[in-house]
C-alpha cells in the first residue's frame, strides 16, 4: 500500500468515526520531539495491519518528529506453526505497510526486538536470523554510535538524546547485554546527552491485566534496574503489555507504551477500558524538562489526562507510582 492510499484510508476512517481535529492538535513542540509506538502486529502469521496503524502513521507524518522509537512486535511470529515463507511474508508486509512509508517521511526509526519478531528464548533462532537480515538490509536513517550488533543491541543519538536498545525479546537479559548497556552509559556521547534512554520490549514491572506474572517482565528486574539507574539512565521505554502507563521509579521514567495493533489490555488496579495509544515526548533545552502527550487512538485521538490513570500500580514484582506524582 503506497503512502497516498494509506493517508486516504486513515483520514477517511477518522471522518467516518466522527473525528475532531481539535482533539488531536499537536502540543507545543520541544527542541526535540520523539513519537513512541509499540506492538503493531495482529494474530499469528498475519500479513495485514489494523486501520489504527494507518491512522498512527498519518499523524506521525503530520507531527514530523525527530525520531520514532518503537518498543517491538512488528510482525506476528513466535509460532512453530509458521514456516520461513510465512515469516518472510510478514516482514514483506511490514516493509510495505509501515517501514517504507516511514522512510518516505525521512524520519529515523529506532526499534527494539519483540518476542514476536525475534525471541531469544532459544526456540526461534531461525526467526531471529530472518529479523536480523531484514533490518540490516534496509536503511534506518539513525545516527549510530554503536551499530555492531544492530538490531539487537545498539545505540544512536537523536539531537542531544542518547538512545540504546537492548535485546529484551525474552525475560532474561544476559550479563553480556547488561554490561554493554553499562559501558554505553559511560561513553562521552551518553555523559554529554541531556537524557539517556533505553528501549526494550519486556518491561521491568507489570502494568497490565493478563501480563502480571513472571515471564512477562524482566527477570531479576530490581537488580537490572538498580544497575542501569546507577549508571545514569533517565528513561526506559518498554512494550509487550499493550497498555500505556508512565511511571517514575527512583528518578527514572518507566514508560509502558500502549499497543497500536491488536490486543490492547486494561491496566492493573484500574476500571479504565483497554485502549490503543500513541505517545509524543517533547524535550525542552531551556527548562531541561520534557512533556509527555498520549493520544487515545480509539476515541477520536483525545489526549489522555495523566490524572485519570491509576496513581499506583501494584504488580507481581512491586509497586509503580505515576510519573507526575514524583516529588
Amino acid at each position: 500500500m503506497n503512502t497516498a492510499i494509506m493517508l486516504l484510508i486513515s483520514f477517511a476512517f477518522c471522518l467516518i468515526s466522527g473525528f475532531n481535529t481539535v482533539n488531536a492538535q499537536s502540543p507545543e513542540r520541544g527542541d526535540t520531539r520523539i513519537v513512541i509506538i509499540s506492538d503493531m502486529n495482529e494474530s499469528y502469521g498475519s500479513t495485514h495491519y489494523d486501520v489504527y496503524v494507518d491512522t498512527t502513521l498519518a499523524w506521525i507524518e503530520r507531527w514530523q518528529p525527530d525520531a520514532i522509537l518503537s518498543a517491538g512486535d512488528y510482525i506476528a511470529g513466535q509460532s512453530l506453526a509458521l514456516d520461513e515463507e510465512n515469516i518472510h511474508a510478514m516482514w514483506e508486509a511490514f516493509e510495505e505497510t509501515i517501514a517504507a512509508p516511514v522512510r518516505n517521511m525521512n524520519i529515523p526509526f529506532g526499534v527494539t526486538m519483540g518476542n514476536h519478531d525475534a525471541s531469544r528464548s532459544g526456540t526461534f533462532d531461525h526467526e531471529r536470523e530472518i529479523a536480523k537480515n531484514y533490518w540490516t538490509q534496509h536503511p534506518h536513517l539513525l545516527d549510530m554510535v554503536d551499530g555492531e550488533n544492530y538490531p539487537f543491541n545498539y545505540s544512536f543519538t537523536v539531537n542531544d538524546l542518547f538512545v540504546m536498545s537492548w535485546d529484551a525479546s525474552y525475560s532474561v537479559i544476559s550479563d553480556r547485554d547488561k554490561e554493554w548497556v553499562m559501558d554505553q552509559l559511560a561513553i562521552d556521547e551518553a555523559k554529554n546527552a541531556s537524557y539517556r534512554i533505553l528501549m526494550g520490549h519486556l518491561p521491568f514491572h507489570a502494568v497490565a491485566e493478563g501480563r502480571n506474572r513472571e515471564g512477562e517482565i524482566l527477570r531479576d528486574a530490581d537488580k537490572l534496574f538498580e544497575a542501569v539507574r546507577g549508571a545514569g539512565l533517565d528513561i526506559y521505554i518498554g512494550g509487550h503489555h499493550h497498555a500505556y502507563y508512565p511511571a517514575e521509579k527512583e528518578g527514572v521514567l518507566l514508560l509502558s507504551a500502549g499497543a497500536i495493533g491488536s490486543g490492547p489490555r486494561a491496566l492493573l488496579n484500574s476500571n479504565l477500558p483497554a485502549r490503543r495509544t500513541v505517545t509524543l515526548i517533547d524535550f525542552f533545552k531551556d527548562t531541561e524538562n520534557f512533556e509527555i502527550t498520549t493520544f487515545d487512538l480509539e476515541n477520536n485521538l483525545e489526549k489522555i489526562n495523566p490524572e485519570d490513570l491509576p496513581e499506583i500500580i501494584e504488580g507481581v514484582n512491586g509497586t509503580l507510582k505515576r510519573y507526575d506524582l514524583s516529588e
